[in-house]
């Protein structure tokens, strides 16, 4: 496992104009069967800390809460996913339609990671979101 410094940049737009956030996190990552894990944690508002972890497969994307905000979403560019959202506010169901998704490699390991999606929550449309996650590898020192 090797650390790494993430840049994530959140954008949603639930009426006209986006709104991007932008955090930074100290994480780790490593390369499992079937893919890449990418582990930090996050401070939620309302929530409090949550785990959280980014598995990057061939064209799948699952992100994984643990904590005060719990729930599983898979992303696949073209398929739409249900899930649960569990929140300290309650239990929501989820939809996700995933329009774009990319995983950006350099030196064999993940750099960039881009998912372009809709979102419902109790199926009510919720609005349109992107994420972008830029993964900073340590520079080899000798």
């Amino acid at each position: 496992m090797q650390d790494v410094l993430i840049t994530l940049t959140a954008r949603q737009r639930t009426g006209g104009d986006w709104e991007e956030t932008i955090y930074r996190y100290a994480g780790r990552c490593v390369e499992k069967t079937g893919g890449w894990y990418l582990t930090y944690k996050e401070q939620l508002e309302g929530a409090g800390e949550v785990s959280t972890t980014l598995k990057l497969a061939d064209g799948t994307v699952t992100l994984l809460r643990q904590g005060d905000v719990q729930t599983k979403q898979q992303f696949q560019q073209g398929m739409s996913h249900q899930t649960t959202y569990r929140s300290p506010y309650g239990l929501f169901s989820m939809e996700t339609h995933t329009r774009k998704l990319r995983i950006r490699h350099e030196q064999g390991r993940p750099v960039q990671v881009r998912v372009a999606y809709q979102l419902w929550l109790n199926s009510q449309y919720i609005g349109e979101h992107e994420l972008t996650l830029n993964v900073e590898w340590p520079s080899a020192t000798h």
